[in-house]
């Protein structure tokens, strides 16, 4: 071949190898955020706060008793209930015992079948006010049990919404518990870094305040944030603004002291070109 056509043939190919887009995988560090379920727990019944009994950063389990409400609506129903029912039960007593009287006269033959039917039925009716008077005294307990606040999970307070002496409405926060069972990292990736980061992958995950261990999360999220990102394309760039992606892992396992809003530290493997 002439030397001046293997050099023109050598400077083609070299350019063509440049010039040829190649798909490679790249390495980035990305700051994320431990996160947590959280769970707002209110009141059913209004009331004014009496007693806080925890406060914020304090463990919890399930059931226990967090705060107390005063009401003296629910006192005042109660007390009306209780005295309505025991009321009721002295007349079912007293009308099975005038049943039981004109039963046995009746059956004798000493008394009217008209004079035992009208015992007969105010002995039923006394008997159903007796557990209706019963069942409403049941609900007004149950209202009355509400007056202690109670936690729902096993969790940790991370915030007091309500301190004592506040009036409460039914429904209204109280106390922001988060599930230390029920956490995950979060970071943000743009959407040019998510080809070749799928659902179940596993992420290198280091957090500062554990010390220099690696942990291995799996991918378990991907969704978008809805919003554009704020850095603008250029017509050099010939591209588009790019949308930003929230991005969870969790871990199998739980890792021991691992608190909400802790630094993380992701590897992500991503392919460009």
């Amino acid at each position: 071949m002439n030397p001046k056509c293997r050099n023109v043939y050598a400077i083609t190919v070299f350019l063509m190898v440049v010039m040829t887009p190649a798909c490679f995988s790249k390495k980035q560090i990305i700051v994320g955020e431990v996160e947590s379920t959280e769970i707002d727990v209110g009141v059913k019944i209004p009331g004014r706060i009496s007693q806080m009994l925890v406060k914020e950063g304090d463990r919890v389990s399930k059931n226990q008793v967090l705060g107390k409400l005063e009401s003296k609506e629910i006192d005042a129903k109660l007390q009306a209930a209780t005295a309505a029912h025991e009321e009721a039960k002295k007349q079912n007593i007293f009308a099975q015992q005038s049943f039981d009287r004109i039963q046995k006269l009746y059956r004798q033959g000493f008394a009217p079948k008209q004079q035992f039917d009208e015992v007969e039925y105010k002995r039923e009716a006394a008997r159903q006010k007796e557990e209706a008077t019963l069942g409403q005294l049941n609900e007004v307990k149950a209202y009355y049990e509400e007056l202690e606040i109670k936690s729902p999970i096993d969790g940790k307070v991370v915030a007091i919404v309500s301190n004592e002496g506040e009036i409460v409405s039914s429904g209204y926060p109280v106390i922001t518990l988060s599930n230390p069972n029920n956490q995950w990292v979060a970071f943000y990736l743009r959407e040019d870094m998510l080809k070749g980061v799928h659902i179940s992958d596993e992420v290198s995950v280091k957090f500062p305040a554990l010390g220099d261990k690696s942990y291995k999360l799996a991918i378990t999220y991907m969704s978008s944030l809805g919003a554009f990102a704020k850095w603008k394309s250029t017509n050099e760039q010939g591209s588009f603004d790019l949308k930003t992606f929230e991005v969870r892992a969790r871990a199998s396992e739980k890792i021991e002291d691992l608190r909400s809003g802790m630094t993380a530290i992701v590897d992500v493997n991503y392919k460009t070109k």
